[in-house]
């Protein structure tokens, strides 16, 4: 669940609430990634999709598309999850430069989240682009 912000927190704790809130999201999105992935690699190796596709090479790099998303994914995982870990010590951390540290390592954490994710709406656009150019041309039994 997010922390919420409250009228006594000072800098320091509103910041921590943010990390947590990022935190929070970051997991929530990953974890649907790992149910949307499934389920393009599940419709990609249907049987009723590959009947259509039994030549197509753009069908077989979505499949290795979404297989390295999905290694990646499990990884961003659990980066997330020892990040979370760290965000628990770091309410502890009463020095200056443990401050910069996590904030430094958080920003950075955040880019790379923000890399993947835009990564993965690539893949799925290209998996949208191809199915829809398919669904005609399915026949299903």
């Amino acid at each position: 669940m997010t922390a919420n912000l409250q009228v006594h927190h000072n800098e320091e704790e509103i910041q921590i609430v943010q990390f947590r809130n990022d935190s929070y999201y970051w997991q929530k999105e990953l974890a649907f990634i790992n149910e949307e992935i499934e389920f393009y690699l599940d419709v990609l190796n249907s049987s009723s999709i590959k009947k259509s596709m039994s030549k197509a090479v753009e069908a077989h790099d979505l499949i290795h598309q979404f297989n390295n998303l999905k290694e990646t994914n499990e990884k961003y995982q659990l980066k997330c999850e020892v990040f979370r870990n760290r965000l628990e010590g770091q309410s502890e951390c009463d020095e200056v430069e443990c401050d910069y540290a996590y904030v430094k390592a958080h920003f950075t954490f955040r880019s790379k989240i923000e890399k993947h994710l835009n990564n993965v709406r690539k893949v799925k656009q290209s998996a949208f682009i191809y199915l829809r150019n398919r669904i005609g041309k399915v026949h299903i039994e």
